[in-house]
């Protein structure tokens, strides 16, 4: 099995750690491991970006994930949008699942789309007969 230590010869902020063992220094399992151990206080992120395949700078924020059609929906009457993982190959990715909706289900009669979002729209608009007038009174008659 291959052991990573740490490089104490270069400067900390740049710092990596190594493959190899050496007398003297701990030796960890991982890089992962060694980075943590050997750097914990390391802003830079140099000894992360050494690896291999090296972590992301940041988590995926709920703002980055993307809507699209569920994979599971077959049945178009009852189908609806996720965001719960990668956009599979071939599918539209959507900023929103009001967007996803819209987008996949524009024709759905049962409104189960939009029906399945956290703050889902009311089934229809208000009607013209609904809409009430007022006078301004803070504007000037001219």
């Amino acid at each position: 099995d291959i052991k990573y230590y740490p490089d104490y010869d270069t400067d900390y902020e740049d710092a990596t750690c190594l493959p190899g063992k050496m007398n003297g220094r701990p030796s960890f399992d991982s890089m992962a491991e060694c980075c943590i151990g050997a750097y914990p206080a390391q802003t830079s992120g140099a000894c992360f970006a050494g690896m291999d395949s090296p972590p992301t700078v940041a988590p995926t924020t709920e703002a980055d994930k993307k809507w699209f059609k569920d994979p599971e929906s077959n049945d178009f009457t009852t189908g609806t949008c996720i965001n719960d993982g990668p956009v599979p190959s071939g599918y539209v990715a959507y900023g929103t699942n009001a967007e996803c909706c819209a987008g996949e289900y524009s024709t759905q009669i049962t409104g189960a789309c939009f029906a399945g979002m956290a703050n889902a729209p009311s089934a229809a608009p208000s009607s013209v007969d609904d809409i009430k007038y007022y006078p301004d009174y803070d504007t000037d008659y001219e």
